[in-house]
């Protein structure tokens, strides 16, 4: 009796530790999240949604698709970011309606970012669309980071220059966070196209993890309507954004521990 009850126990026991393992391996395995941004503005932005896959998207405010197109990502039950126009070094004539500028004063900054969010629905976090200048003011953005805290959401840094300070003041907020590894479509001719997903893949492939951006213009969604299934054959798996932010988070926290920011939060905020 006893023998036989010490077999199915050690089979029993087996099996939950190859399962284990079994989802420790799939786990382990490159993730990669592409964000097509700027969406929002033409009926044929709607394109992207044709895509296969937990592509991310990225919505403009006060646009003519703004409402509709975020819903349809919605209930293809897709990730929706909001992408948020901010004060650029030069060209600030493009921003847009919704954007953020070092001449507002913290209340109006902070109403600008209710505002935003209340224009898009379906909102799991945002990025900065141009931002050059405002992102390397610590002032203003804890202003709005402080207002991302209060609804939960995530920052990600789409890191329009290598001086922002974006990621240090959305740890110091207690937001999950990340930044943009690769522009895939800055150049729309293939050859530019194959290279920068190229480095998209091989940064996934040393560092497990690695986001894109990348935009509506038809040459790009049919590029990554083929590069779906290349994903699948190398094992990398696609995944929204907010997949990849508590590993993100943890590794930011840890290079801006190392420059001395004694500030940082050490718990992100985590979605309810």
């Amino acid at each position: 009796m006893k023998a036989r009850f010490l077999k199915y126990t050690l089979v029993i026991i087996g099996t939950f530790t190859c399962a284990f393992s079994f989802s420790n391996t799939i786990d382990s395995s490159p993730k990669i999240a592409i964000i097509i941004d700027d969406i929002g503005y033409r009926k044929t932005d709607f394109t992207a949604l044709t895509l296969k896959g937990q592509f991310t998207y990225s919505v403009v405010p006060y646009a003519p698709f703004t409402k509709k197109i975020a819903n349809a990502v919605f209930d293809s039950q897709r990730e929706v970011m909001a992408h948020i126009p901010m004060e650029a070094v030069n060209d600030n004539h493009l921003l847009g309606k919704g954007a953020l500028t070092l001449a507002m004063t913290e209340q109006e900054m902070r109403q600008q970012v209710r505002n935003v969010l209340n224009n898009i629905p379906n909102v799991s976090g945002i990025n900065n669309h141009m931002g050059s200048h405002f992102t390397t003011q610590p002032k203003q953005l804890a202003w709005v980071m402080d207002e991302l805290s209060q609804q939960q959401l995530y920052f990600l840094d789409s890191k329009t220059t290598a001086n922002s300070m974006a990621e240090r003041v959305a740890l110091r907020h207690g937001l999950r966070t990340g930044h943009r590894h690769i522009f895939l479509d800055n150049q729309l001719d293939e050859a530019y196209l194959d290279k920068q997903f190229s480095r998209l893949i091989n940064i996934a492939s040393r560092y497990n993890h690695a986001i894109a951006i990348a935009h509506p213009h038809p040459k790009s969604i049919e590029f990554l309507r083929k590069k779906v299934e290349t994903l699948k054959e190398l094992g990398i798996e696609l995944v929204p954004v907010s997949r990849l932010l508590p590993e993100m988070t943890k590794i930011a926290r840890a290079k801006h521990a190392d420059n001395n920011d004694s500030f940082i939060n050490t718990t992100a905020v985590m979605p309810q």
